[in-house]
């Protein structure tokens, strides 16, 4: 449940705003972003900086171009702007996939992000603000003509994705035993620390696919047609909503950052950025707090 606060930020900004003129919508945001502010943390606050916990290898949400130190995508936009909003400023610190939630609990940064999704088992130990609708999909070669369409396909063939990708190694093992029951071999599955890793499994050879999430895909396949194609074409195997992770014991960030977020989608920065991205067909349509998958399909 959403803190005061953050009750009366969703009001002023979603019942408010639409009614006022621009000047008084500039001073409500205004107010809001003070009320944000103060119920910040102190260390926070102190310091001026957001951390976010990231593998910075997830294109097109954060990643960086090969010799470049600077972090980019849709993920680090939105972010951006949020912080903007609290009066803070966005410090980014490399973390590998399987390190993100360990991260916070270690308060190594504030913000797990980089392509982590919410789930109700992680949510025994984060609190998440969900942003992205996503999948998960299937990276071939393009030179490698296959029959392969669907999870189902791939009995007695090798995947690759990330270390700590629960949910895709969960899916692939209930598809590996309908293999077994169908007299056929199981799924080889290699979980690799960062994406590059797993794709090099791909490139050279000694897996089928590369599983990851379907926007990064579609990007790496339109950014290398020549050598990646989509497996099955827009198919995915499992839903899941990308968020940014917060410590359960700290609801007061995660709830400026809800609010915050929930200001952009009401005066149409979200949309924009998302657009920007080519990933408007992977807005939500409301940003939530601890909502994922599983629990919209019930």
């Amino acid at each position: 449940m959403l803190n005061k606060i953050a009750k009366s930020v969703a009001l002023c900004l979603l019942g408010v705003m639409p009614a006022l003129s621009l000047a008084q919508a500039g001073g409500a945001t205004g107010m809001v972003a003070r009320e944000l502010r103060e119920a910040l943390p102190a260390t926070i606050k102190s310091s001026g900086t957001l951390r976010v916990g990231s593998q910075q290898t997830f294109p097109p949400v954060e990643y960086r171009e090969d010799g470049s130190n600077e972090v980019q995508g849709l993920s680090v936009d939105l972010l951006r702007e949020i912080a903007s909003r609290l009066g803070l400023k966005v410090q980014y610190v490399h973390a590998e996939y399987a390190s993100l939630i360990p991260g916070i609990q270690a308060g190594r940064f504030d913000v797990a992000s980089g392509g982590l999704s919410d789930t109700e088992e992680r949510e025994e130990k984060l609190d998440f603000v969900n942003y992205f609708n996503s999948g998960v999909g299937m990276l071939a070669l393009a030179a490698e003509k296959s029959s392969v369409n669907t999870i189902d396909d791939l009995c007695g063939k090798g995947v690759a994705t990330l270390l700590g990708s629960r949910v895709i190694v969960n899916a692939v093992n209930a598809a590996s035993e309908r293999c077994s029951a169908r007299g056929q071999q199981k799924i080889r599955i290699e979980q690799l620390p960062a994406a590059p890793d797993a794709r090099m499994q791909l490139d050279l050879g000694r897996v089928h696919v590369y599983l990851g999430d379907i926007p990064a895909l579609v990007y790496l396949a339109s950014k290398f047609p020549g050598k990646y194609r989509i497996a099955g074409g827009n198919y995915t195997f499992t839903s899941y909503i990308l968020s940014w992770g917060t410590d359960k014991s700290n609801p007061a960030l995660r709830d400026a950052i809800f609010a915050a977020a929930k200001s952009m989608q009401a005066d149409g920065s979200y949309q924009k950025i998302m657009g920007k991205w080519n990933s408007s067909g992977f807005a939500l349509p409301e940003i939530t707090i601890n909502l994922p998958a599983s629990k919209r399909n019930k």
